[in-house]
């Protein structure tokens, strides 16, 4: 019986051009993917009692905010959702602030989770005070992924 030996040669200009594009998205992909993909590096919170009103300040840096945005902010009062608000895109790539109308009394606590739309959420906690406005930020160390 005779068969046809097939020429395999490894070093073969075809074999090589695939293995050298694969690679190079493979290290595209491990570059751009975790500096694409991040939670909100700071969300503030401020509460106007007289008002009973909660602004939320996200900072989310992003190039693109139609595409990578923050697509949900909800809010708990005293551990019990109070409101939750969904969106397809964010004003800017710079920090922004959305405002809620929240019934809050002295000693309440208000809690806002940012979730970013790839990956990632930052929240704020604050305890309503007897002042007019009560002010939170959370920064970098305080991250739920």
């Amino acid at each position: 019986m005779l068969h046809k030996e097939k020429n395999h040669k490894f070093g073969s200009f075809s074999h090589l051009f695939r293995t050298g594009m694969m690679l190079a998205v493979l290290m595209l992909l491990a570059v751009l993917l975790p500096a694409a993909a991040h939670a909100p590096s700071q969300v503030g919170l401020a509460y106007d009692s007289e008002n009973q009103t909660l602004k939320v300040t996200v900072t989310h840096q992003v190039s693109n905010p139609s595409n990578h945005y923050i697509y949900k902010i909800a809010i708990q009062k005293n551990a019990e959702e109070a409101l939750t608000k969904e969106y397809t895109s964010q004003p800017s790539s710079s920090p922004f602030s959305y405002y809620y109308s929240i019934n809050a009394s002295e000693g309440d606590s208000l809690r806002a989770t940012a979730y970013c739309r790839i990956a990632g959420s930052r929240s704020a906690e604050i305890t309503v005070g007897d002042k007019a406005w009560a002010m939170k930020q959370a920064g970098a160390d305080s991250a739920i992924e």
